[in-house]
């Protein structure tokens, strides 16, 4: 595997794998086909006739994207929050939503707080820009949890501009609670910072404890919260490029609206068609039974794994989202092991891609925080899930007797 540190080390990381290289560190649920979602539909044919885009005239379709889809999306957040259209834009995958918000919102010398660790564009595109970037540390011990004190004590009265967050979070796999996210906004409010909280593996959770959205704490009297979501993580459709920003604030609403109709003008009108179908209440419950039901047998696998290595690896079970994050450490001393020269020596042995976490989590000067773990991914088929943890099991064996 040949990579160099840079931007999007994620990316560069997990591309370089070779063809026949099994990947189980990525983050999406397997692609659907829309025969698929047809067959997981309570209503088949309705579905079909949905996929039907004949009719279509391709023109450029709205500023914020088609009234039906947004009504659709809205429908999935609690009623109570009333959510409204006009309180959603329209994106190119959460992808485009992030980079919306960041290029619309920041400039150089703006001071930001960035959950650490997050999903890498989160903290690199804010860097690109010249952000001032301020890590709120989360720590295996505490079990990933944020603590509010030191979030407060970060906050530069009068200077921080923006708070980014990652709710379920990538790559640790667990979740902030109603209660946390409430501090959470109520100190925002204290201190006008907007809150960016990145929901995409939102609703993949795999506890009875289901907090709310962010964006549907509208009775703490705060509007400048940002919610951005897409359909790739949670209902398998990683190449329907949709995803979307939400906020009750109309002035943050139309800034974001004005920089899409000058980065890309218009979604894909087919894409927006098949999202309004797939978010509706005759695909979306289907597709996610499917797919919580997969993450729960994948994680039943990955626990039997960590409890027979227990002596080379550890974990904060997870509690939502599609991954987790593993340490491996030597069984001799504890230590943990560099994980870089882990991920190389074993895609080298086994073929087998785990992502590192120091090369692909680790940004600015905070290094090595997080050095022995890597993320591994519980979304992807079992078949995969459990071929790849044998040949992990075989090399673990083999150091076992070095």
């Amino acid at each position: 595997m040949k990579t160099n540190p840079g931007f999007n080390t994620l990316y560069q990381w997990l591309t370089s794998a070779a063809a026949d290289d099994l990947v189980i560190s990525g983050s999406a649920t397997p692609g659907l086909s829309l025969d698929e979602i047809i067959k997981l539909s309570k209503d088949p044919e309705r579905t079909r006739e949905a996929f039907k885009f004949n009719h279509l005239n391709f023109n450029l379709g709205s500023a914020q994207g088609s009234l039906e889809l947004r009504e659709s999306i809205i429908a999935n957040y609690d009623a109570s929050s009333h959510l409204q259209p006009q309180d959603i834009v329209v994106t190119n995958g959460t992808t485009g939503a992030n980079h919306i918000v960041h290029q619309s919102l920041l400039k150089a010398g703006d001071h930001i707080i960035c959950q650490y660790p997050i999903y890498g564009p989160c903290i690199e595109e804010p860097e690109y820009i010249g952000c001032h970037i301020s890590y709120l540390q989360l720590k295996a011990e505490d079990g990933w949890r944020l603590d509010l004190q030191e979030l407060e004590s970060l906050i530069r009265p009068g200077e921080t501009k923006l708070l980014m967050i990652n709710n379920p979070a990538n790559p640790t796999g667990t979740h902030f609670t109603t209660k946390l996210l409430t501090g959470i906004v109520t100190l925002c409010k204290k201190y006008d910072i907007v809150l960016h909280c990145d929901e995409i593996f939102r609703p993949l959770f795999h506890t009875d404890d289901i907090p709310v959205s962010a964006i549907e704490l509208h009775h703490l009297g705060y509007d400048k919260v940002i919610v951005t979501a897409s359909l790739s993580k949670s209902l398998g459709l990683s190449s329907v490029r949709i995803g979307w920003i939400a906020s009750r604030s109309p002035e943050l609403i139309f800034t974001f609206k004005s920089y899409r109709a000058m980065s890309v003008s218009s979604t894909s009108l087919i894409d927006e068609c098949i999202a309004t179908e797939v978010l509706s209440p005759r695909c979306r419950p289907g597709i996610l039974a499917k797919h919580l039901g997969m993450a729960r047998t994948n994680i039943a696998l990955l626990q039997a794994f960590i409890d027979k290595n227990k002596d080379f690896c550890d974990w904060v079970p997870p509690t939502a989202g599609a991954v987790g994050f593993v340490r491996f450490k030597d069984p001799k001393t504890g230590a943990p092991f560099d994980d870089v020269s882990f991920c190389k020596e074993l895609a080298d042995s086994k073929k087998v891609v785990l992502a590192p976490a120091t090369f692909c989590f680790e940004f600015g000067e905070k290094r090595n925080v997080f050095k022995g773990r890597v993320r591994m991914h519980f979304t992807t088929t079992t078949e995969k899930v459990q071929k790849g943890l044998a040949l992990i099991d075989e090399f673990l064996e083999e150091k076992r007797k070095e």
